[in-house]
């Protein structure tokens, strides 16, 4: 069947409503293996899904050899190790902290194809394990440096699934994909099984929460998900897989602070960001195209939206009151700004969308639409006396807007970085140690920039630096720092 724009679509989206449901298992395990034994658990669970995926697969069991039930125990066996170790330091950890340590193991993967299979480490790679090192270390160290139990036992479940991934990456393209995953999900209900009566735990009457969560997670999160990650696969491309999957962390502590009352403490915050973000960086194929993706997308008009809603919210109550604000400056600032540049282009008066050519910022329109963007919703706001972080995010804006079109007078320096470098660091200085990662958007915007020959090194570094002066002066004018 040929891979169509829409089937891949369809792909991508059934993958995400898989990651969406293996994120809220967090909280529904945590709260079930906090009254129920973690093996009988596990074991009805997985004996739930085999006996799903046999329904669908048992006329797969013909071509079963010992080679392949040897394979597919091998690989049930790392699934087992990473499920256990997962649903007991749930038991000691926080649901949102089990998603990001979780997650460790996309990262994990190249270090230990690394070791196995003597497989070159990528730079990016190594950027996003450095990146990702610092996550863990915030997410899990306390004042004193020592890690939570709960945590370190996570952390084996991370390692367990990259392993997994490993043994799966060597058995499964010589398997059928579905007798490989009978024959692991199996395992796992047998191995649970035995450990339920090895540790002498035995099988409890289970709960009515305990019969839903089983229910839940083996049926929809295990043979469902297992079963349309199969078929989805063949739609969409192992990057876009690896890059949904980024999300299940961010589900499970989306989950975790509506249902299960987790703290997002700064530190949390900070750690699963820089986790998620050397998530991406790692599996982001660092091409052209996704230099064109970041310029499109991180553009000072894309980035200035969520600055804009976040500033809202964090000082103005109640919530509904912040969103006015919010909807209203974006509406002063963009349509009819966007609405110029737009016709410019479609006249011929400027070449592209980002001005990259000096001469043309310094044309009519251009000077106006940019003028516009951020001076009317600033002069908006101080009539009507709106939110003062508002105030002072729009400030800075037309600061950074008109120097730029200062300098470009006699030379360029790029302003998609130097805006990023002022949203950044007016979320920091706002926000503080949970906005820190937000900084890792100026050089990423930067390379972009570079790689696409819209500026110079030099040109992206001064841009830069304007950016965060800008920030530093604004928040300080407004006594923020």
């Amino acid at each position: 069947m040929p891979v169509t724009r829409s089937r891949q679509i369809k792909a991508d989206l059934a993958l995400l409503l898989m990651t969406l449901i293996w994120g809220s298992t967090f909280v529904m395990v945590k709260d079930a293996v906090s009254a129920y034994p973690v093996f009988p658990f596990l074991a009805i669970r997985f004996a739930m899904a085999t006996a799903v995926l046999l329904i669908v697969g048992f006329k797969r069991l013909r071509t079963l050899t010992w080679r392949k039930l040897g394979a597919g125990i091998v690989v049930g066996l790392a699934l087992f190790a990473g499920y256990s170790f997962q649903t007991i330091g749930l038991r000691y950890t926080s649901a949102s902290k089990a998603g990001f340590i979780t997650g460790l193991s996309v990262i994990l993967v190249p270090l230990l194809s690394m070791l196995f299979y003597k497989h070159k480490l990528a730079k990016t790679t190594l950027i996003g394990v450095v990146l990702a090192v610092l996550g863990l270390a915030a997410l899990t160290l306390d004042e004193q440096a020592n890690i939570n139990s709960g945590d370190l036992i996570v952390l084996g479940c991370a390692l367990a699934y990259a392993l997994h991934i490993i043994s799966i990456g060597a058995f499964a393209p010589r398997m059928d994909p579905l007798l490989l995953s009978v024959i692991q999900l199996a395992t796992v209900a047998v191995a649970s099984t035995a450990a339920s009566f090895i540790t002498g735990v035995g099988f409890p009457a289970p709960t009515g929460q305990v019969w839903f969560a089983t229910a839940f997670t083996g049926l929809l999160a295990t043979a469902l998900a297992f079963g349309v990650q199969t078929a989805a696969q063949r739609f969409t491309t192992p990057t876009h897989t690896a890059l949904i999957f980024v999300a299940e962390p961010v589900f499970a502590a989306i989950f975790g602070v509506l249902f299960a009352g987790d703290q997002l403490t700064a530190r949390v915050l900070a750690g699963g960001i820089l986790i998620v973000l050397g998530m991406i960086i790692s599996e982001v194929n660092w091409n052209g195209r996704t230099a064109y993706i970041i310029s499109r997308f991180l553009a000072p008009h894309y980035v200035s939206i969520p600055i804009i809603f976040v500033m809202a919210f964090i000082e103005t109550k109640p919530w509904y009151h912040a969103l006015i604000w919010a909807v209203g400056v974006c509406l002063l600032a963009l349509p009819i700004p966007l609405l110029l540049l737009q016709r410019e282009l479609r006249i011929g008066r400027i070449s592209d969308w980002y001005l990259r050519n000096r001469h043309e910022r310094l044309l009519p329109v251009p000077v106006i639409s940019v003028l516009m963007a951020v001076l009317l919703p600033l002069i908006a706001l101080i009539v009507l006396r709106g939110p003062r972080l508002l105030i002072m995010l729009l400030s800075g804006a037309a600061a950074v807007s008109i120097a730029n079109l200062l300098i470009t007078l006699r030379w360029k320096i790029s302003q998609h970085v130097a805006s990023a470098a002022y949203a950044a660091g007016a979320l920091v200085g706002v926000i503080g140690l949970g906005a820190t990662p937000a900084l890792a958007l100026v050089p990423i915007v930067a390379w972009a920039r570079i790689k696409l020959g819209a500026h110079t090194p030099a040109q992206t570094i001064l841009g830069g630096l304007m950016g965060f002066l800008i920030a530093i002066v604004c928040l300080k004018a407004f006594l923020i720092i």
